[in-house]
């Protein structure tokens, strides 16, 4: 999970990786139908004991026409009951190359 910017436009990203005896592996996507979908996967000792497989998968997927839903939710949850919400956002678009329009007036 490191910060890159050349990452921003893709359709997929890592949120969450450990290695171990039960690695976990957690990723997000969006699909070809628009579809927003939080991943993950146990690899290892938890899974064999569980389900006596060598891993499992969980997946949680928002209907494309939700997605603004959870994007105002997520903006709320960051920046909500901040002095500085406008500034703080714009400086998070700056730092991951997420073009916007700025205007005072």
């Amino acid at each position: 999970m490191d910060d890159d910017k050349s990452k921003v436009g893709l359709k997929k990203i890592a949120l969450f990786e450990e290695r171990g005896p039960t690695s976990r592996f957690i990723s997000a996507e969006v699909d070809e139908n628009g579809k927003l979908i939080v991943s993950g996967q146990d690899v290892g000792e938890t899974p064999r004991k569980l389900i006596d497989d060598g891993d499992y998968e969980f997946i949680v997927t928002v209907n494309a026409e939700d997605k603004d839903r959870v994007t105002l939710a997520l903006i709320e949850k960051v920046f909500g009951g901040r002095f500085g919400a406008v500034d703080e956002f714009r400086q998070f678009l700056e730092e991951k190359g997420i073009p916007y329009g700025w205007m005072v007036w």
